[in-house]
C-alpha cells in the first residue's frame, strides 16, 4: 500500500503547505531548497490520493472517506480503509 492511501488529499496538502512555510523562513538557501522539494513530493502524494479517491468513487467502491479510527505513536489519527466485500 502506497503512503498516498493512508491519508486524505486534504491531509498531503497541508503537509506541503507546513513545509513551504518551514522553506520560506529558512535562512540558508541549501535547507530552503530541500524544504521546498520535500513540499512538491507532499503535493505529489495529495494528487495521487485525490485520484485514489476518484476512481474509488467511480468504482463504486467507495463514496465517502474512511473514518478515523485510532492514533498512531506521534498522536496523529490514522485512517484504517476496510475493503467491501465484491
Amino acid at each position: 500500500m502506497g503512503a498516498e492511501r493512508m491519508h486524505p488529499p486534504r491531509y498531503w496538502r497541508m503537509r506541503a503547505e507546513e513545509f513551504r512555510t518551514k522553506a520560506d523562513n529558512c535562512e540558508y538557501p541549501e535547507t530552503r531548497d530541500v524544504l521546498r522539494k520535500v513540499a512538491e513530493n507532499y503535493d505529489e502524494l495529495a494528487r495521487r490520493a485525490a485520484r485514489i479517491c476518484t476512481v474509488e468513487s467511480l468504482d463504486g467502491r467507495g463514496g465517502s472517506p474512511p473514518t478515523p479510527s485510532r492514533l498512531d505513536r506521534s498522536g496523529q489519527t490514522r485512517l484504517m480503509v476496510q475493503d467491501k466485500p465484491a
